[in-house]
């Protein structure tokens, strides 16, 4: 395990609770509402066998294996793999690095990359992920993926953040 790798899972078994990370803020509930809906649009019908690569604590895999799917998660954090198996009703999974994945070529009607992408700091390492979710799954099936632009920290901070300008946070003039 590299220096990288080796820090995400400290940070997340130590300082981060992932299994709260959909339901803590206003914005992480839509977040959650509004990829639910776009998986039940994007991905094939119930029944379809999904790897969710990089799925934390089992929240959407368990809300498509609800849904009928056949799901597998894999993620790097030896304890979130635990609570996706613990948790209702509990999902298949394994630890696993998004790029290098332990699964057999083609074995999956599609597959998720909802989290890894965001950790990969390195363009070689996101391209790895990349095609081990292709890699994984069948001609002709769909590989999920989101991302978030390196710029999304810095607008959040100036739309959200402590105010340098000595304004309140009201509305109004200074």
């Amino acid at each position: 395990m590299d220096q990288h790798t080796s820090e995400i899972v400290d940070y997340y078994t130590l300082r981060y609770r992932e299994d709260q990370r959909l339901s803590a803020r206003p914005q992480a509930r839509l977040e959650w509402i509004r990829t639910t809906q776009l998986l039940r649009d994007l991905l094939p019908g119930p029944g379809a066998r999904v790897l969710d690569i990089g799925g934390g604590t089992g929240e959407y895999a368990r809300a498509l294996t609800v849904d009928g799917y056949e799901v597998r998660l894999v993620d790097l954090v030896p304890s979130h793999v635990a609570q996706a198996r613990g948790g209702q009703p509990p999902v298949e999974a394994g630890v696993a690095d998004a790029r290098a994945l332990p699964d057999a070529d083609g074995g999956y009607d599609a597959a998720l990359l909802l989290g890894p992408l965001y950790h990969l700091v390195h363009r070689a390492d996101r391209l790895r992920a990349l095609r081990e979710a292709v890699r994984v799954t069948r001609p002709g099936g769909h590989v999920v993926a989101a991302a978030i632009s390196r710029f999304a920290g810095p607008l959040d901070f100036a739309a959200t953040g402590p105010s340098t300008s000595g304004c309140s946070r009201r509305p109004g003039p200074c």
